[in-house]
């Protein structure tokens, strides 16, 4: 497996393909009429470790990049991916999205 970049807010963070695709899972179950949800993950900044605060919304634009860099296990990174998966399973499961 291969890290992968995300592309949020003009800045770009490095994360495990699990990461960003509970993060990419987790932003398509959000109904347009939610409110921001803050949502944390652990990622690489100038490969260094940080851990990241995203803002999101149904609208909020994100992408993935594939990086052909090996990778690596981040702290954090199998609470991050069940919070998300767990997020997007209670909304998806409520039957809320309203696009």
């Amino acid at each position: 497996m291969n890290m992968r970049a995300l592309h949020y807010a003009g800045c770009e963070l490095v994360t495990t393909e699990r990461v960003a695709e509970a993060l990419l899972d987790y932003i398509v179950t959000l109904p347009l009429n939610q409110p921001p949800e803050r949502v944390t993950i652990p990622a690489l900044r100038g490969g260094e470790p940080v851990v990241a605060e995203l803002v999101l919304t149904a609208a909020t634009p994100l992408a993935t990049t594939s990086l052909d860099m090996r990778e690596q296990p981040l702290d954090g990174e199998d609470y991050a991916v069940e919070v998300l998966r767990f997020k997007a399973h209670r909304l998806d499961s409520v039957g809320f999205d309203l696009r």
